[in-house]
């Protein structure tokens, strides 16, 4: 095994030591209020909280490879277990209880499956807006579901009916614990910036009131003892029909372990430059999780607070998450009683900062003012998650979050960033005067995103746009693929007649910024056979500088046809009046020529909208007919220039009359003008 891939602690250096003992001593006396506040909202005994959080410190510390990365269930987690067993079980039960553990075994399986497979990556499919707005939710969730016990009121349900029970009961609130929980909630709150955690500052304060104002004898309820001992082993067990209740809760608990835990371990690995190894640490948390099942214990996964305030007090190996673990144990098994005197309201004003700290204002703010899209897919994630539920709202905010993926890649951004002769202020500033004096008749486009079947109809349509409002009639277009890494047959295909038809405006196409990988793809699919190689450029500015190539009357030439088995049409004919020049070479041949050129190699036959058939290679494109007239009809009036046979004029100038497009009526004024010339 690598060195890099060992566990944290087989790579541990002696003068760690005293930096992950302190480390370890005081998140464990900060895990014990959130642990006891997860047993809350899950709905099991207070000790639940302590068992798994014990449990997964060790074991996570023992195998998992992060130095820094501290283990334990959080409140998404917590809701997420409570949403999903309440689907199939009432709380309080032994049967409510199983379905937890059942849960953490099967969430523990898939994280191990995932690491051992390498899809760690996954965790990198779940947007950060998406997780923003779904914890958001939560915490919303949260607040709500607690403020009952906060105030002395008994509620069940979702979050509407304790907001209804709520109002009902508004003249019952009990005035001695909303004055406890006001007094927790306020120092949790703000006096976060002291040297000892606030909710251990928040505990001791309930307990000292409590025992001053005797909160007892005005019926503010206590907590009770915890059980000293270890926990039971006991294996959970599920039927078919539960499985299948509970299997997309667990799918969200494993994507919510995933991002939260990797994104945590990266951030802090940063910070310190150290290796990451995701599919090590999900392996390692899966590990814990089916331990943790085995005692009834919750889900863990990796806590970015803890983690941040152990990387704060200095640890630097998961030896620290052992000694947490073991801290936690002793204190569990010698001071269990010491929690008989903590008003259950002080737990449940905690649990309320717990989400109000889920709810990033600041970050929400922000994103909004850099991006409303990923505002409003945090914002559907938030609503959803508070109305549906946690699991549905999961699924909301990641069909959310694909839609607009979906949107941005059928409609992504996009530039023109030549036209009539003038460069955009980006394209100029990365050119950087590589190029000469631009040519008034080329447009360059570029497109942001690789083109697939859903947009490469919108990538078309913004090309024509882009060249119907050129002032002056185009004649050659860059299609800058600095964002195209990839293409689809649909697209390939959708290509090709998008040659054909801008060649017969007499528009030629080259492509600039062709990575490797899409070269490769132009030549499997034909499209370098095509549009030819030598329109295929590494970058711009060779393709803003090419040569103009061959004249029509060379490229005829050189195909060494018999000039009784072809006829010149199109814009070709134009070229060899010396009217105006051309990127295409347009001619009707003989079936014996055609059929000889397209046995050829890198000759490749296009069928058009119409199911008419042509022959492509290059700036070539041959034709058994055009415009309806056969080789036979058009050499019975063809004209002779320099000894190649091309068209009439008279069945030019129709021709042009009936397509009437831009660059035909351009071409048009052209005949007449050299009609008058020669007159």
């Amino acid at each position: 095994m690598r060195k890099a891939s060992l566990p944290s602690v087989l790579r541990y250096k002696r003068h760690y030591l005293k930096h992950d003992i302190l480390s370890g001593l005081l998140v464990a006396l900060v895990s014990i209020p959130s642990a006891l506040a997860f047993s809350v909202i899950v709905g099991m005994p207070l000790v639940t909280g302590l068992y798994t959080t014990i449990i997964g410190s060790i074991v996570f510390g023992l195998l998992g490879h992060s130095r820094r990365l501290v283990v334990g269930t959080n409140s998404a987690l917590a809701m997420l277990l409570a949403s999903g067993a309440a689907l199939v079980a009432r709380a309080g039960t032994p049967e409510y209880a199983n379905v937890i553990a059942a849960m953490t075994l099967l969430s523990g399986l898939l994280l191990a499956i995932l690491g051992l497979c390498r899809f760690g990556f996954l965790a990198d499919l779940v947007s950060r807006p998406v997780m923003i707005g779904f914890l958001a939710g939560v915490g919303v969730q949260l607040f709500i579901t607690q403020l009952p016990a906060m105030l002395g009121l008994k509620a069940s349900g979702g979050v509407w009916n304790h907001i209804t029970d709520i109002v009902s009961q508004a003249g019952a609130i009990n005035g001695m614990t909303a004055t406890l929980s006001l007094l927790v909630l306020g120092i949790v709150l703000f006096s976060r910036n002291s040297r000892i955690p606030s909710e251990i500052v928040g505990i001791l304060a309930a307990v000292l009131f409590a025992m001053i104002f005797n909160v007892g004898s005005h019926g503010v309820e206590f907590l009770g003892s915890l059980p000293s001992g270890a926990p039971k082993f006991l294996l959970p067990t599920f039927s078919i029909e539960i499985l299948g209740a509970i299997l997309p809760t667990v799918l969200s608990i494993v994507l919510v372990v995933l991002v939260q835990s990797s994104v945590t371990a990266r951030s802090l690995a940063s910070e310190h430059d150290d290796k990451t190894a995701t599919n090590h640490d999900t392996l390692a948390l899966g590990l814990a999780n089916i331990v943790s099942s085995l005692f009834h214990g919750l889900v863990v996964s990796g806590s970015p607070p803890r983690s941040q305030l152990a990387d704060n007090l200095g640890m630097r190996s998961q030896l620290s998450s052992v000694v947490t673990g073991v801290t936690l144990a002793t204190i569990l098994a010698f001071g269990g009683d010491s929690l008989h005197y903590l008003p259950s309201a002080a737990l449940a004003a905690i649990v309320c900062t717990l989400g109000l700290r889920l709810i990033r204002f600041r970050e929400l703010r922000y994103m909004w003012s850099v991006r409303h899209e990923e505002f409003i897919i945090a914002i559907v994630a938030l609503v959803g998650t508070v109305i549906l539920g946690v699991q549905l709202g999961m699924l909301v905010a990641i069909a959310a979050s694909l839609m607009e993926r979906l949107r941005r890649q059928y409609r992504p951004d996009d530039a023109v960033l030549l036209r009539d002769g003038v460069l955009s202020k980006w394209a100029a500033d990365r050119l950087g005067g590589k190029v000469g004096r631009l040519s008034q008749d080329t447009l360059v486009y570029a497109f942001g995103e690789s083109l697939f079947f859903e947009n490469i109809n919108y990538f078309v349509a913004r090309l024509r746009r882009a060249i119907e409002h050129a002032k002056h009639p185009v004649s050659y277009v860059v299609i800058d693929a600095g964002a195209i890494d990839d293409i689809d047959y649909t697209a390939v295909e959708t290509l090709k007649r998008l040659y054909r038809e801008l060649g017969e405006d007499g528009i030629a196409i080259a492509f600039a910024h062709v990575s490797p990988g899409l070269r490769s793809q132009f030549d499997i699919y034909g499209i370098t056979d095509i549009i030819g190689a030598r329109n295929i450029y590494t970058t711009l500015s060779l393709a803003l500088a090419h040569e103009k190539q061959a004249s029509a009357h060379e490229m005829i030439k050189d195909l060494k046809i018999a000039s009784d088995s072809y006829v010149v049409v199109g814009g070709a004919v134009l070229d060899m009046m010396h009217l105006r020049d051309t990127h295409n070479v347009d001619l009707v041949v003989s079936r014996d020529v055609y059929d000889h050129f397209a046995r050829k190699r890198h000759w490749r036959e296009v069928v058009l909208a119409g199911g008419k058939r042509i022959l492509v290679h290059e700036q070539y494109n041959l034709m058994k007919s055009w415009m309806g007239n056969s080789l036979a009809s058009l050499r019975r009036d063809a004209n002779l220039i320099d000894g190649i046979p091309t068209v009439s004029i008279d069945r030019l100038i129709n021709a042009k009359r009936k397509l009437a497009r831009r660059q035909d009526l351009a071409d048009l004024e052209l005949l007449r003008n050299n009609a008058k010339h020669r007159r």
